[in-house]
């Protein structure tokens, strides 16, 4: 059987000194590497049309600078694969990655979604497991879902991230994306969130698949006042949406709305308390 092309699309800043190892990270010939660059300005440019000439996978887009997101969405817009995956330019794959996602693919039939775990590099951190039951994989139905992962979502387990998946193109050829209109905080939450809603299966594997390589210089890990504001607002709208969410769920009852109320505490509680530990930071250091 002909294996599936799938579509790996990098949106890249100033990655003048990541872009290469992670796109070298990426050991599949049937792919198509779809690099955003969302208006560098170091040599990431130089860089990836270096790589692109060496290089036929890959295919370069061009943006002015609007983020990540958008990036994201120029990418799924020109993607032809039969499968969509994400990589972050400061990220890379591991050597079994994508023969692991073939081979599920082909062993579940062309599954919705397959989702793995990630290690934080260079803590060595590893996501916990999503299930409790042993095994290394396990094939989910949308009823499955229903029982299993929406409790989960909803009382925070880490279901969030795009680039932990391998989603079928014609669940996000733009429909999910273009409900968020601008570069936002949980944006990859709110995408997901369509996904889990309009997909009928997926498969989950334990292993681990993405290397998450902490960068201190990066938007995530840079703290202001106002931007950790701007994140509360957020915060406060996409954890408010899962009401929504319940009802098209079929799952719109006490114990949910409950559930719900305890997670939008939780997420608020976490950024009110570093917008608090920002401030006192700054009144120190004057």
């Amino acid at each position: 059987m002909e294996p599936k092309l799938i579509s790996i699309i990098i949106p890249t800043y100033n990655a003048e000194k990541s872009i290469e190892r992670c796109i070298r990270s990426i050991q599949d010939e049937k792919v198509e590497i779809i690099v955003v660059l969302d208006g560098p300005t170091d040599q990431t440019e130089a860089v990836c049309e270096k790589l692109a000439k060496e290089d036929s996978r890959i295919q370069l887009i061009k943006q002015e600078n609007q983020g990540s997101f958008q990036a994201r969405k120029n990418g799924i817009e020109k993607a032809n694969g039969n499968y969509l995956m994400f990589l972050d330019s400061d990220d890379a794959y591991l050597p079994e990655t994508m023969p692991t996602v073939r081979m599920l693919i082909e062993s579940y039939y062309e599954p919705d979604v397959i989702r793995f775990r990630y290690r934080k590099e260079p803590e060595g951190y590893e996501q916990y497991r999503y299930l409790e039951d042993g095994k290394e994989e396990r094939y989910l139905s949308k009823e499955d879902f229903k029982n299993t992962i929406y409790p989960m979502i909803l009382d925070g387990y880490q279901f969030n991230s795009l680039w932990c998946n391998c989603v079928k193109r014609e669940l996000l050829k733009n429909q999910a994306m273009e409900r968020i209109p601008v570069e936002r905080y949980g944006e990859d939450l709110f995408v997901n969130l369509e996904i889990y809603t309009k997909m009928q299966n997926m498969v989950l594997t334990e292993k681990v698949l993405y290397q998450y390589i902490t960068n201190p210089q990066s938007a995530t890990q840079t703290r202001n006042v106002s931007k950790l504001f701007t994140h509360l607002q957020d915060s406060i709208q996409i954890y408010s949406s899962f009401y929504t969410y319940l009802t098209k769920w079929d799952m719109n009852t006490e114990e949910y709305q409950e559930k719900v109320g305890k997670r939008l505490k939780k997420e608020t509680d976490r950024l009110i308390q570093l917008i608090q530990e920002e401030i006192e930071r700054k009144q120190e250091g004057k």
